[in-house]
């Protein structure tokens, strides 16, 4: 198996679990960054510098690249991302186009770039590194969470696009792991710009902090079940491939809830959505 993968956090230690397979494994990182990817090169890795941002047509001389290390590539895994916190009102326009366009546009651009060469093969998965927060309101960490809420519906999307030619596409909606995600390494710095909503901000603050190497996730077991998915191995072996997966019994309790949350919701409404429709006659 071949990915690349945007390394850092959880996506060091998938490709760390994948090279432990004997998969081969293309990790990449912005410019100022793919320093840091020695370790992974000395475990195996290749290493490719890649800014998910770039214009597109960077992008497609950056997957060009990356097919010809080893002639295929059977895996893409869109890792790049961080959180931006803040209530959304205070969130600056600038803010809100970076925030998006590395978690959604970026991700986008960079399948767009991989896709033909899989298209090509008629085999290869794309996989989107979703959150519970795309399951539920995140106040602070609205327009973050959003983001997830989108890659959701892009990956279900595209999945029944590139289904009939060969290709899968899932995301991974992963709960709290204990990574350094909430330390500060991903997300933006703590903002508090309008005084109305201090109280929010600075209890949402505290509770991330306070949650902070306490998350109920284990990254070392999602990684490894990662690659089971990938390999249709372990506890993933037998099951219909998804098109969402939720990782963390938080994960799944979340999407749960909201799931019967609307059911409730449509049920109770149900006259009035019926009610706009012409009559049948």
């Amino acid at each position: 198996m071949s990915s690349p993968l945007v390394c850092s956090g959880l996506g060091r230690d998938l490709a760390l679990a994948a090279l432990a397979r004997g998969d081969k494994v293309i990790a990449t990182a912005r410019g100022r960054t793919v320093s840091k990817l020695e370790d992974l090169k000395t475990a195996g890795a290749a290493t490719l510098e890649l800014d998910v941002t770039s214009p597109l047509e960077k992008l497609h001389e950056a997957a060009k690249e990356a097919v010809n290390i080893y002639g295929k590539i059977d895996v893409l895994v869109n890792n790049a991302g961080y959180m931006l916190v803040g209530a959304i009102e205070e969130s600056t326009p600038e803010e809100t186009f970076d925030q998006f366009n590395t978690n959604v546009f970026g991700a986008l651009n960079v399948a767009r770039a991989i896709l033909p060469y899989m298209r090509e093969k008629k085999s290869g998965t794309v996989i989107w590194m979703g959150s519970v927060g795309g399951w539920q309101s995140v106040p602070y960490g609205g327009l973050y969470a959003t983001t997830k809420w989108a890659l959701r519906g892009i990956s279900e999307t595209l999945n029944d696009e590139i289904s009939p030619l060969g290709l899968r596409s899932v995301c991974i909606d992963l709960g709290y792991f204990r990574t350094s995600f909430l330390g500060g390494t991903q997300r933006g710095p703590p903002v508090s710009r309008i005084p109305d909503y201090q109280p929010l901000t600075e209890a949402a603050e505290a509770r991330f902090q306070a949650y902070n190497g306490k998350q109920p996730g284990n990254p070392a077991i999602a990684v490894e079940l990662l690659v089971d998915l990938l390999h249709g191995a372990g506890n993933t072996q037998g099951k219909s491939f998804p098109t969402t997966i939720n990782l963390g019994s938080d994960s799944y309790s979340v999407a749960k809830k909201a799931s019967e949350d609307a059911l409730i919701r449509l049920e109770e409404w149900k006259t009035v959505s019926y009610s706009t429709d012409f009559e049948q006659h």
